[in-house]
C-alpha cells in the first residue's frame, strides 16, 4: 500500500528537513540539552514501544488466551480438533473414483472434399 501525500510530506519533513540544519551549522550540544536529547529519544521510543508492542496484545487478550488454552489442551491430549481424518475421507466413494469400462472406439472423421 502506498503512503498518502501527507503522509510522504512529514517523512520527509522528520527524516531530511528537520534534521539537516543541526548537520550543516556545527552546533555542539552542551551537556544539559544532550541530556534532554537522550531522554526526549527515551520516551518516544517507550511510547512507541506501548503503542505498537503492548498495545495489540492487550487488545488481542481473549483470543490469544483462548488460543492459549486450545494449544495447551491439544498439547497435553485432553481434547483433540474435531476435524475430518484422511482415514475417514478414504472410505467414502464419489462417483468420480469410478473407471470406465473401456475405452469408445473412436468414429473416423469426415473428410471435406
Amino acid at each position: 500500500m502506498y503512503m498518502s501525500p501527507a503522509d510522504q510530506i512529514q517523512t520527509i519533513f522528520l527524516l531530511v528537513l528537520w534534521p539537516m540544519p543541526m548537520y550543516g551549522s556545527g552546533y555542539i550540544f552542551s551537556k544539559p540539552f544532550f541530556t534532554g536529547w537522550v531522554t526526549v529519544g527515551i520516551i518516544w521510543i517507550f511510547c512507541s514501544f506501548i503503542g505498537v508492542g503492548l498495545f495489540p496484545i492487550w487488545e488481542g487478550r481473549e483470543t490469544l488466551v483462548k488460543t492459549c488454552k486450545f494449544v495447551f489442551s491439544d498439547i497435553t491430549g485432553k481434547t483433540h480438533p474435531k476435524t475430518i481424518h484422511a482415514q475417514a475421507a478414504a472410505d467414502k466413494t464419489s462417483p468420480g473414483d469410478a473407471t470406465p469400462p473401456e475405452k469408445a472406439p473412436v468414429k473416423e472423421g469426415i473428410t471435406a472434399s
